[in-house]
């Protein structure tokens, strides 16, 4: 009979590939002065006389960047250190890890998000530079859109921002065009026709649902139609019903970049507490599938992260994955509330207060066709009859909530202290190895 192991020695986890969403990029050495702008970050650097700076890059840059660093400290007399494994997303700046060794200033290469930071160290972003065929694009807009009447919104995404001088060569003729680079975009009236250079799908939902276009193109070769809008509010709308029939919610942590992300943490906590529901605080560095699977016993979770995030499309996780606006729609009574779904929490979190709904009958499940009745924290709290008690296997008595009702039920409910009980001994020497198969171990 064949003996299965989920590995055979610690090499597995060491030696284990990084999975990256995006291709390692290698770059000629006699570009890198260029695509990484090497003359403005020295020049920045010497004009506020920074020591120690950090780059940052997301991974699929690390290639290029010990031949970045090399190249700029041959130029400066400044310490360079090197962030490469952001603990969140990596489009945000990880002013955390810089104030780990007391950095100066930060240099973000790649992809950015245009979250306001929370971050109080001075920074610059080198935009990523993706090529561009300027005449089949110049091709593809004349044929789309000939409509001379029709206004159109031209958004050029961040990785052809270095490209904007040719872009607007080519459409200087269209007297009914509005040319913009996404990190200067002005306000638009909704209701026109919006065409984005670029195919990032959240940038795409951010713009539809922050701009309301009338049509929203899109360039990926190509001139498409961007129609995943409704598809998103149609999920959002069934994540509402998920936390109005939730008991407990997990609140994760996904940032520590973004301005106003302790505000948002308690405002959810808050909302929760007063709705008669239970929530646990969940930091765990970046989110993954087999790190919240250890929190079988939550409903839902609501993750607090940048707007640029793809925690929210990922169908792998166990459990539904909320905004916090979905929080807000789903248990917040405000008259006042913000009626438009949105990523960003800044864009909410300072406009409305916390109310809760004075409905007493409560209402029905478009989940379960069930009747919720409503529960309130007072209600929580004074209402002994609900309360009921959850047996430990040492015997003693703990008073049954979520937690510890689920924990009773479990074979395995942790570690027993069992103080006075052990003997105390000498220390002894361990096991070598990892957990999934010390060397003692046969396979």
């Amino acid at each position: 009979m064949t003996k299965l192991t989920f590995s055979s020695n610690e090499t597995t986890s060491i030696e284990k590939p990084i999975e990256l969403t995006r291709s390692p990029v290698n770059t000629n050495p006699d570009d890198l002065d260029d695509v990484y702008e090497l003359n403005r970050c020295a020049q920045w650097i010497q004009l506020n006389k920074f020591k120690k700076v950090c780059l940052q890059f997301p991974d699929y840059l690390l290639p290029d960047s010990s031949n970045v660093i090399l190249k700029l400290q041959s130029i400066l007399n400044t310490t360079l250190y090197l962030l490469g494994d952001t603990a969140y997303e990596s489009c945000c700046v990880d002013y955390i890890a810089a104030a780990h060794i007391n950095a100066d200033a930060i240099i973000h290469f790649g992809p950015v998000c245009f979250s306001k930071s929370s971050a109080a160290i001075p920074f610059i972003n080198i935009y990523e530079k993706l090529p561009l065929n300027i005449d089949q694009l110049k091709d593809n807009f004349k044929e789309t859109f000939k409509d001379e009447n029709q206004q159109v919104v031209v958004i050029i995404d961040v990785g052809y921002i270095h490209l904007f001088d040719k872009i607007k060569s080519i459409l200087e003729s269209y007297t009914n065009i509005m040319l913009q680079r996404i990190d200067e975009m002005a306000t638009c009236s909704s209701g026109q026709t919006v065409f984005f250079i670029g195919s990032n799908e959240m940038k795409l939902l951010n713009v539809a649902l922050s701009m309301k276009p009338l049509n929203l193109y899109y360039y990926e070769g190509s001139i498409k139609l961007f129609e995943a809008t409704n598809k998103i509010i149609r999920r959002r709308n069934y994540v509402v019903e998920k936390i109005k029939d939730s008991e407990t919610i997990g609140i994760i942590i996904g940032t520590l970049g973004v301005k106003n992300y302790l505000k948002v943490i308690e405002r959810m906590k808050a909302l929760i507490s007063q709705s008669g529901k239970k929530y646990y605080l969940i930091s765990v560095g970046k989110p993954t599938v087999s790190k919240l699977a250890n929190f079988p016993e939550l409903d839902v979770y609501v993750a607090i992260t940048c707007s640029m995030s793809e925690i929210y499309s990922n169908r792998d996780f166990y459990k539904p994955i909320a905004v916090p606006f979905d929080v807000e729609v789903a248990l917040n009574a405000d008259p006042e509330r913000h009626q438009d779904f949105t990523f960003n929490f800044n864009d909410f979190i300072n406009k409305c207060g916390i109310k809760t709904s004075p409905e007493s009958l409560g209402d029905v499940s478009l989940l379960t066709n069930k009747l919720r009745l409503p529960n309130t924290k007072e209600s929580t709290n004074n209402d002994e009859d609900n309360q009921s008690l959850a047996l430990k296997s040492s015997g003693s008595l703990a008073l049954q909530s979520s937690g510890a009702g689920y924990l009773a039920q479990r074979s395995w409910q942790g570690l027993e202290q069992k103080l006075g009980q052990t003997e105390v001994g000498l220390a002894k020497e361990g096991r070598s190895g990892i957990a999934s198969q010390y060397e003692n171990e046969q396979l």
